[in-house]
């Protein structure tokens, strides 16, 4: 038996970092809401939070060497464990609002596939749509239930693809522009990369923050690496820069090549006009858009199956027993939770039937859908955040093999933060006041806009009901805990 663990080189751990982090969907997307302003944003996100909050991962990996379990033990650390299981459960239940974005694209990308075009346009296009995710999320619960180990694989090759998929629309948008002296298509200025503090800008910034998250899969890995934690240091460093300056060339690969008009609001299909167009400059036009679609439509399928059942495999390993009761966390041969699984499927049903009948068109359906998703995502982050001050406050003597500066330093650091994200996630999470008083006064709806008391109550609901679902259920579980520990004390009494 091996007694000590393989490790990482630094260039692996770059690569896996990359890997975890790096998304060209989401570049589209913050590009679609504000154009060359992403380039800036990008840069931002990764220098103040990617990296310091990277940093903070490894200093809570390194404070658990003996926990594999990630969040529920880095938590449980600072915080006990009725935080840790709050924490746990938020990261569970950002998956649920997940599903509901990845679907609606996951049909999309089949249309692109199979038909050449996007089918989903028109008045009824949110309704059908919703009704089509519904039904593809049963069918991947199903095979998630019976369980497929060949999925993974597909999953791991077409992601691959998908990365290079990406890198690739860079370097060649780059090159019409430097190689051919084709003039983009939109000029990159001060004045177009000059912050604009509006409200679309503020909820966007979610999702760039969720864009260049992902610092909890690689964070756990400062003490595989060769090196040790000078090693990481300087890795990590490399990683947070190289990652911020790929997303901001994304950004402004994208600029080059469409034109803003195109780009403007366009989240279901400025993926494909941009390869589209990117082709026709190369002189390539047949199967563009039916080869990205189905590059993404194998890797949106991989991820739903695998990502359907994980989360909530790993919720209720980690999580202690008595919390949910046993019919919640029945088992199969596969060890899924059969009923967990049951039951996840009919709140994404809920939750992808509410906004297609309080929102007009598909981008609007979408960028709801986006927008909710990158709120709750910032939720966990919010726990962690809370978890680490907590722990250079309180237990800064706790053995570990890697800190992030000195106490001062780090709590500092991590107050910055929390702030950051407190004020990012609430207005991530509210309506523009401007679209509120406008409702208020006029009662009036653009088309194929979204009623923003909707979006207020889906948005403000869905946390309220789901943290607060779960802190009912520990409470009542620390009750159950607290007679049942008391009914001992009294026998061992008599």
């Amino acid at each position: 038996m091996k007694e000590t663990r393989d490790k990482i080189t630094p260039i692996s751990f770059l690569l896996m970092t990359f890997t975890a982090v790096f998304s060209f969907g989401t570049i589209i997307n913050a590009s679609a809401s504000i154009g060359l302003l992403a380039v800036p944003t990008f840069l931002f996100a990764t220098i103040f939070y990617f990296f310091p909050f990277t940093l903070m991962i490894g200093e809570f990996a390194s404070a658990n060497t003996d926990s594999e379990s990630g969040v529920y033990s880095w938590i449980r650390t600072s915080l006990g464990e009725k935080w840790a299981f709050l924490g746990s459960w938020s990261y569970f239940f950002v998956n649920l609002f997940f599903f509901v974005s990845l679907l609606p694209q996951t049909l999309i990308y089949a249309s692109y596939t199979f038909l050449g075009y996007n089918i989903f346009g028109g008045i009824n296009a949110t309704i059908l749509i919703s009704v089509l995710s519904i039904i593809l999320f049963w069918l991947a619960t199903y095979v998630s239930i019976k369980g497929v180990s060949w999925i993974s694989k597909v999953t791991g090759l077409s992601g691959i693809a998908r990365i290079l998929m990406g890198i690739g629309f860079i370097i060649l948008a780059l090159g019409v522009v430097f190689i051919f002296g084709e003039a983009p298509a939109q000029q990159l200025t001060s004045e177009s990369v000059t912050m604009n503090m509006n409200w679309n800008y503020l909820t966007t910034v979610a999702w760039i923050l969720q864009a260049v998250g992902g610092a909890e899969a690689v964070g756990v890995y400062v003490k595989d690496i060769k090196g040790g934690n000078k090693s990481f240091m300087k890795t990590i460093v490399m990683a947070a820069l190289s990652i911020g300056v790929i997303y901001a060339l994304g950004a402004v690969a994208v600029g080059m090549i469409l034109p803003s008009e195109t780009l403007q609001g366009n989240y279901s299909n400025a993926l494909f006009d941009a390869f589209a167009i990117l082709g026709n400059h190369y002189g390539i036009t047949a199967g563009v858009t039916r080869t990205v679609g189905f590059i993404m439509l194998l890797s949106s399928v991989g991820s739903l199956v695998l990502w359907t059942a994980a989360p909530a495999k790993i919720l209720f390993s980690e999580i202690p027993e008595g919390i949910f009761g046993k019919w919640i966390s029945k088992t199969n041969e596969e060890g899924n939770p059969i009923n967990a699984l049951l039951a996840q499927a009919g709140i994404v049903t809920v939750l992808m039937i509410i906004p297609a009948l309080g929102v007009g068109s598909i981008d609007t359906f979408l960028k709801t859908l986006i927008n909710m998703t990158a709120a709750t995502s910032l939720i966990p982050v919010l726990f962690l955040l809370w978890a680490y001050i907590t722990m250079r406050i309180k237990k800064d003597d706790l053995p570990r093999s890697f800190k992030m500066g000195n106490q001062k330093t780090g709590i500092m650091v991590g107050i910055m933060l929390l702030i950051f994200f407190i004020f990012a996630f609430a207005v991530s999470i509210l309506p523009s006041p401007y679209a509120l008083m406008a409702y208020f006064k006029t009662g009036f709806i653009a088309e194929g806009a979204a009623n923003p008391i909707f979006t207020l109550l889906y948005n403000a609901l869905g946390v309220i009901i789901f943290v607060g679902f779960a802190y009912v259920c520990y409470m009542n579980y620390e009750k159950k805990l607290g007679g049942a520990l008391d009914a001992d004390t009294k026998e061992v009494g008599k």
